[in-house]
């Protein structure tokens, strides 16, 4: 783990904006505070930005989850929970961490230092993840579907965790079929997935297409359980749809929504 006092290794890591030797300090102000400016400002501006992520992020990660194991904000612990979980979509291998080493700033040893913390901490994370999952009913409903991704992230379940963050506002979910990659138009009408060939904001004088609601083989229990445990009324009705099938409007086929959906990420 790099110290907060090495700024000269805090220096050399890739930002967005290049200016990583501010961190220390922030982490530092964090920890004595707890205040969500603070927090947001370092996830959503200086380790995380525009769905990329850095070096800083995986020297700065390790902090933030130290900060939360050590804290009794509730509140706090979740909201910096749930942002870490956006945050860690994108890093579920150890390649895909390697790889963001490639600008070479860094010698082998502080590399080493920074991946080895980086590792230890995912652990931290999926340890608190569960510890509040069942604290969450002080969030309103966006901010459960928000925690939701936390929650897949920490089972490994990323690219399912990406779906909640794509189409975070639930009134829409776009299927691609897994055969032909023609689209179809899910949207969330009164919680009813209805199914349309074309975008229903520009042609909105189409038929629903038919949605075969007699469960496939697919298992989501891993998805129904967080959804269940989080009481996330906005998504309970939508995963009977998920379950369904439907016959593409293009090719014919048949295949599952929900995989349809994980197709489009």
């Amino acid at each position: 783990m790099i110290r907060l006092d090495e700024s000269h290794i805090w220096k050399k890591l890739s930002s967005p904006y290049g200016n990583s030797e501010v961190i220390p300090s922030l982490v530092h102000e964090l920890s004595k505070t707890l205040n969500k400016k603070i927090a947001d400002e370092l996830i959503w501006e200086h380790i995380y930005h525009q769905g990329s992520v850095y070096e800083n992020t995986l020297a700065t990660v390790p902090y933030l989850l130290k900060i939360v194991e050590e804290s009794d904000n509730v509140e706090f612990n979740i909201d910096v929970i749930a942002s870490l979980g956006v945050v860690l979509i994108y890093l579920d291998n150890i390649s895909e961490i390697e790889q963001i080493f490639e600008e070479n700033h860094l010698n082998e040893k502080e590399k080493k230092r920074i991946q080895v913390a980086f590792m230890d901490s995912i652990e931290k994370f999926r340890n608190l993840v569960n510890k509040y999952s069942h604290n969450t009913e002080i969030l309103d409903e966006e901010s459960r579907r928000f925690y939701l991704i936390a929650f897949l992230v920490s089972i490994k379940r990323h690219k399912e965790a990406e779906i909640f963050k794509t189409f975070n506002i639930n009134d829409e979910y776009i299927f691609v079929c897994p055969s032909c990659e023609e689209e179809t138009f899910f949207w969330n009408e009164e919680n009813v997935l209805n199914a349309y060939s074309s975008d229903p904001t520009t042609n909105k004088n189409q038929e629903k297409l038919a949605v075969d609601l007699h469960e496939s083989n697919i298992n989501l229990e891993w998805l129904e359980k967080p959804i269940d445990i989080m009481n996330i009324n906005s998504l309970k009705p939508l995963i009977t749809y998920f379950k369904g099938d439907i016959h593409c409007h293009s090719c014919t086929k048949k295949h599952n929504i929900f995989k349809g959906i994980m197709n489009s990420i």
